[in-house]
């Protein structure tokens, strides 16, 4: 019997549209969509690490709890995954959600009509850190701040100084994630949902 083929990344997208319309069509709603897209992307992320053997690679990633350097740039999400945010933030204890909306308040009035590199070139640094750096909602984070990674913390720091590098990167890691949210806004725009792209920042 021949071996079975490793998942593609057309595979992931296609099944990310089909878990989320699942979820709308149940009338879960859009924070559930998100979800199921997430979960979707997560289980295709295990079985090519384990289909193609990556596991050194993902042993040889840097990223880690407290380290931000990433999160201080625009990041384009859906409905869905802003409805899972915003659920997401509703839910932390106080005085921590009081002191997250304030950010986020904050944050939106800074980074209105900015585009992407002056977002980055103001260090808007994400309204969903705490004092350490770690993400408040990490659960429940969009699939673009799935998606990033980098194999130099070094480097990240560098290019969050301002000098311009290229972030060395688990490259299935990324493309998993982006071809997940895609399949998350075809399924929004079957549904009839809002299919606009906004930004995390200013959206929230």
């Amino acid at each position: 019997m021949p071996a079975a083929s490793p998942p593609r990344y057309s595979d992931v997208q296609i099944a990310a549209r089909q878990a989320a319309l699942r979820a709308l069509t149940s009338g879960q709603g859009l924070a559930a969509a998100a979800r199921a897209a997430i979960d979707t992307a997560e289980t295709f992320l295990a079985r090519i690490i384990d289909a193609v053997d990556l596991h050194e690679q993902i042993a040889a990633i840097q990223c880690a709890a407290g380290c931000y350097h990433c999160c201080h740039q625009m990041v384009g999400i859906t409905s869905a995954e802003l409805a899972l945010a915003r659920e997401a933030v509703d839910a932390l204890p106080e005085p921590q959600r009081g002191a997250t909306r304030a950010r986020i308040k904050d944050m939106a009035e800074r980074g209105r009509g900015l585009d992407q590199a002056g977002w980055w070139q103001a260090r808007l640094r994400c309204a969903l850190l705490d004092e350490e750096g770690r993400c408040l909602i990490h659960a429940a984070r969009p699939l673009p701040c799935r998606a990033m990674n980098s194999y130099s913390a070094e480097t990240c720091r560098r290019s969050h100084a301002g000098e311009r590098l290229q972030i060395p990167m688990l490259a299935a890691q990324h493309r998993i994630h982006g071809h997940a949210q895609l399949g998350l806004a075809q399924a929004l725009a079957e549904s009839g949902e809002d299919t606009m792209v906004v930004g995390l920042g200013t959206a929230l």
